[in-house]
């Protein structure tokens, strides 16, 4: 793994507030843009977006979504759906997470908005996933194990 990618990690795992994207030469395909689409976006759109949190552009894992921070602020709280360059970076922020990691449990995506009490490892403003059953977890999981997968 290049240097760039390895800060990547680092950034994120020392709680940085800015992810550093790898470029798109050494950038992983993580199952690609379509699965993250239709998988993982829908769930960090609703439990992970909000303004206050990772709707914030000074946050990690910054994300776009619709209703709220928009990579044209003139877009921003409108109806249009996310277009290619905002999911491009949604999945580029997200797979950060992914980097250097074997197990997909065992990335910050998973055990930071995971409660505490179910092995998680502390999120901020509290658990965003009660426990592992938890549908928006569960469907997470399943993504970034795809994600992971040879």
């Amino acid at each position: 793994m290049t240097s760039r990618a390895s800060l990547g990690l680092l950034a994120v795992a020392a709680g940085a507030c800015v992810v550093v994207e790898p470029t798109p030469e050494v950038w992983p395909d993580f199952g690609g843009l379509d699965a993250f689409v239709a998988e993982a976006q829908p769930v960090l759109a609703g439990r992970c977006a909000n303004p206050s949190c990772h709707g914030d552009p000074a946050r990690p894992l910054a994300l776009y979504a619709v209703h709220r921070h928009r990579l044209d602020p003139a877009d921003t709280y409108l109806d249009a759906p996310l277009d290619e360059a905002e999911l491009a970076h949604n999945f580029r922020q997200t797979g950060a997470f992914l980097l250097e990691v074997t197990a997909a449990e065992a990335s910050l995506l998973l055990t930071k908005p995971l409660s505490v009490a179910s092995g998680g490892s502390g999120h901020t403003f509290g658990a965003v996933f009660a426990d592992t059953d938890d549908d928006g977890y569960r469907t997470l999981r399943a993504w970034a194990r795809a994600a992971l997968a040879p």
